[in-house]
């Protein structure tokens, strides 16, 4: 076999590998559902920003507008729908920086060597599998590099490079260094095309600027993408060594994690390992050799030592911040591997292609993403379709937000505290209450923070299964003698009452017993000793069965120290659990197993 078919194979097998992880062992995460969110409400006609809130440039979301026009499901198949719609912006992506390491005079078995790395590095590809607007910014960026290194040939280059950076902003913003950075860079190197590159760029944005205009949301769309996000980097507190962090985490060291052993041999990324160790001495002997006669690898070096810089300074750094990084570096690979023999180069393929398949087949979290379907699916079910979901993210993907903010990154947390956000207001959520609260991580740190909506939450929602609590009012009747609530949704009602019932983990610790902190029994309540109840809707004597309208006044009077559930009728099992270790968050790190069994 030729040594270009074997690293083919290699490349086909790690693509193999990955893909699988994207249908099936990687969870969706929480960015995936706000992209797909945004997404869908611009393929239904509103208006970034004006008609939803959102803090990210939108130009993924018109690029993949017509695709999620057509995707209509409650559960995590729609955002895997959209992840294979991206598969061809990624190719599309490694094929214009494999034809720019060609016309920098790398070798074809070191330009396709690379190709696997890139394929086999977790640091990258769990990020590359999820929907995110990292790969359009990525690929108009790399086609801007592919562009600015042919400018000397024809001018139309240099205009389509301009163009090409300024939509890598429109789909990414914090790329906005790295491209600034590139355009005063390759302006200076190439002036006779320095006005095009301009204009190309200038033309581009006032093209796109106008949508803003027509639409009457540039003013908002500033604030939303420009004040806001300002602000936010500013009031928030920097996470202490996340870089270091996110560095060691390759090396299978994870010292900042809460929960699990910071050291795992199977979490070793030997991918990325490898483009790291030989990319960044290949990267700093070029540029001492060619400092005086700079290359195209010489530019492009200062460019990749500005990218890993401005990632660097972040308060907040995650792994996909790194995947240009890593793109970046693989020409500096390449350039090292045509000075490498060949058995070398074949012993390091061969064995991060087997860590590849180790780490996409045995290291999946499908049970997670199993749970977090259900979750979907269930909250998609038990709710009206013009019902309101409360929670962090933006899971129920058929319904309506609660809130106008309608997932809690930490950029909300930060501007609600600071009063620039107007909260969710407790008489507004009284007024008009939820359908279902999705009790993830985002929605309980959100709570704990929100001692008056907790208050609302835990009195008028109980946990059908943990993280998905339903309107189900409870409480402890007190020395009053009676305890009452407003009816939060429309309904045939049961009353379970019992002074047992009191000594339940709900009745003490709440949100923990509702969330991953979770991992109650479930309660059956037909297995509850009824303790006796006067019950009363808007002042009228009922029996422990009855209808309301939501809005209606329920009271209940009971010996003090009863406690209370009011379910609805047809419910009977509440805190329903997962099996042990998953979670609907996916925040636990990934366990060595074989997946399906």
């Amino acid at each position: 076999m030729r040594r270009e078919h074997f690293v083919v194979v290699l490349i086909i097998l790690a693509a193999a590998a990955r893909a699988v992880t994207l249908q099936w062992l990687h969870p969706v995460t929480w960015d995936e559902i706000e992209f797909f969110r945004a997404t869908k409400w611009v393929s239904q006609g509103l208006v970034p920003y004006r008609d939803f809130w959102e803090h990210h440039t939108p130009l993924l979301w018109f690029a993949f507008g017509p695709v999620a026009a057509f995707v209509d499901s409650p559960g995590v198949s729609a955002i895997v729908a959209l992840r294979w719609a991206q598969v061809p912006i990624w190719t599309a992506s490694l094929i214009a920086l494999f034809v720019w390491m060609r016309d920098a005079g790398l070798s074809l078995i070191s330009r396709l060597s690379v190709m696997v790395l890139i394929l086999c590095s977790s640091m990258f590809m769990l990020a590359a599998v999820e929907y995110r607007i990292d790969t359009l910014g990525c690929a108009l960026y790399l086609f801007a590099l592919l562009f600015l290194q042919r400018i000397e040939q024809q001018r139309w280059y240099a205009y389509a490079a301009g163009a090409a950076l300024c939509l890598a902003g429109f789909a990414n913003i914090r790329l906005g260094p790295l491209l600034v950075a590139t355009m005063v860079m390759m302006s200076f190197r190439a002036r006779r095309r320095a006005t095009a590159i301009v204009a190309g760029a200038a033309i581009t944005f006032a093209i796109a600027a106008s949508y803003f205009f027509i639409t009457n949301s540039a003013q908002i769309a500033f604030r939303r993408v420009w004040t806001e996000n300002y602000l936010a980097d500013r009031l928030a507190p920097p996470i202490a060594s996340i870089l270091l962090h996110r560095i060691a985490v390759p090396f299978g060291f994870r010292p900042l994690e809460a929960a699990g052993p910071r050291f795992s041999a199977a979490g070793i990324d030997a991918a990325t390992i490898a483009i790291a160790l030989i990319g960044v001495p290949s990267l700093l002997i070029h540029l001492m050799r060619r400092w005086r006669t700079p290359d195209h690898l010489f530019i492009l070096g200062l460019l990749q030592i500005a990218s890993f810089l401005f990632v660097a300074i972040m308060k907040f750094i995650y792994h996909y911040h790194f995947e240009i990084v890593l793109l970046l570096m693989l020409p500096f690979v390449a350039l090292a591997f045509d000075r490498w023999r060949w058995q070398m180069i074949a012993s390091l393929l061969i064995v991060t292609s087997a860590v590849n398949v180790f780490a996409s087949l045995f290291r999946g979290k499908e049970m997670d993403m199993a749970y977090e379907d259900f979750v979907m699916r269930e909250v998609d079910r038990r709710t009206p379709i013009d019902g309101k979901v409360f929670d962090g993210v933006g899971r129920a993907l058929r319904r309506k937000p609660a809130y106008r903010y309608w997932f809690l990154p930490t950029l909300v947390e930060v501007l609600e505290r600071e009063h620039v956000f107007e909260p969710y207001d407790p008489r507004e959520m009284l007024a008009d209450p939820p359908a279902a609260l999705i009790c993830d991580f985002r929605l309980y740190t959100w709570l704990k923070h929100h001692p008056q909506l907790a208050s609302i939450a835990v009195s008028n929602y109980l946990p059908v299964w943990r993280n998905l609590w339903i309107p189900a009012m409870s409480g402890r009747v007190g020395r009053a003698g009676s305890v009452e609530w407003i009816a939060p949704a429309s309904g045939a009602y049961r009353v379970y009452a019992s002074d047992v019932l009191a000594n339940h983990e709900w009745f003490r610790h709440p949100l923990e017993a509702g969330t991953i902190e979770s991992n109650l029994p479930p309660l059956d309540l037909r297995t509850i000793a009824s303790a006796p109840v006067d019950c009363f809707v808007d002042g009228i004597s009922v029996g422990t069965m009855f209808n309301v309208t939501r809005s209606q006044r329920i009271r209940i009077q009971a010996a003090e120290g009863t406690a209370v559930m009011i379910v609805p009728a047809a419910e009977t099992m509440f805190f329903r659990q997962p099996p042990r270790g998953v979670t609907l968050d996916g925040v636990v790190p990934a366990v060595t197993h074989v997946p399906f069994r």
